[in-house]
């Protein structure tokens, strides 16, 4: 199941609206909505909030292999996170067309070069 999928799953369990979660996560209800149908994916920041306040894992959130009774135990691998993040940018980019790939890879580079003035 996508993160999105979860995401709605886990506030419907809760009986929580999109409104009541737009508060506790901090962000709009627009933001919670393209969360659930895929359209973007929570901030680092946000997945920290998500999974504390549901008391699941990052990596499950993350995990879209279709293993819907992993034992959520808290702990966050980070490089098993990075990799399960990466795979997820790459299935997404792959559905982009050429010019927003183009765009991507140009923002991407930017932010590079941003991190190599700061070091």
């Amino acid at each position: 199941m996508s993160i999105g999928g979860k995401l709605k799953n886990l506030r419907l369990k809760m009986k929580k609206t999109l409104k009541d979660e737009s508060e506790i996560f901090d962000v709009s209800i627009n933001t919670v909505y393209r969360w659930e149908h895929g359209l973007t994916i929570p901030r680092k920041s946000s997945l920290k909030k998500i999974a504390a306040y549901y008391n699941v894992s990052m990596d499950w959130l993350l995990d879209d292999s279709g293993a819907e009774n992993t034992k959520c135990d808290g702990r966050i691998n980070t490089e098993e996170s990075q990799n399960i993040a990466e795979q997820l940018l790459l299935r997404m980019f792959r559905k982009l067309s050429d010019n927003k790939k183009y765009k991507i890879l140009g923002y991407i580079e930017r932010i590079c070069v941003e991190d190599m003035d700061e070091a």
